[in-house]
């Protein structure tokens, strides 16, 4: 499955019903860095709060944008929204698949609880779902 399908998929499975949605539509970036950056960590603490998940540590200014699931980390290269998402997003998977969570990816829908893994084009596991779900976030928060 593409991720453009996966997109469409997920705009009928969750589409306003999503948590993340009323969050990431209100979020504006700010253009100074150093305001980015405390944006960025707002957002994570919302999302958090609202997921019902530990605050992931953000780190910024890095060579590599990552999700280090050990530690919980988010090391992002530049303070911005996509990129923040998608690492959020392995955040939630996570602690999904640690804590035994299931159905905290779907929304809550269990019956929907392998969809995230299943028929992906990238071989790391949870990757399809991660860009797709940051795609699909601000697609919808754009509109």
């Amino acid at each position: 499955m593409t991720i453009e399908s996966r997109i469409k998929q997920y705009k009928s499975f969750f589409g306003a019903d999503c948590k993340a949605l009323e969050v990431v539509r209100g979020f504006i970036l700010p253009v100074d860095r150093l305001e980015a950056l405390e944006a960025i960590r707002g957002l994570n603490t919302e999302l958090s709060n609202l997921y019902m998940v530990s605050l992931p540590t953000i780190t910024v200014w890095v060579r590599d944008t990552n999700y280090v699931a050990a530690t919980g980390e988010i090391y992002l290269t530049e303070p911005e929204l996509e990129p923040f998402l998608h690492c959020f997003r392995h955040h939630l998977q996570n602690v999904e698949r640690k804590y035994e969570r299931r159905g905290l990816t779907t929304e809550g829908k269990l019956e929907l609880a392998g969809i995230p893994y299943k028929d992906t084009e990238y071989k790391m596991w949870g990757e399809d779902d991660a860009v797709a779900w940051s795609r699909f976030l601000i697609e919808l928060s754009s509109k």
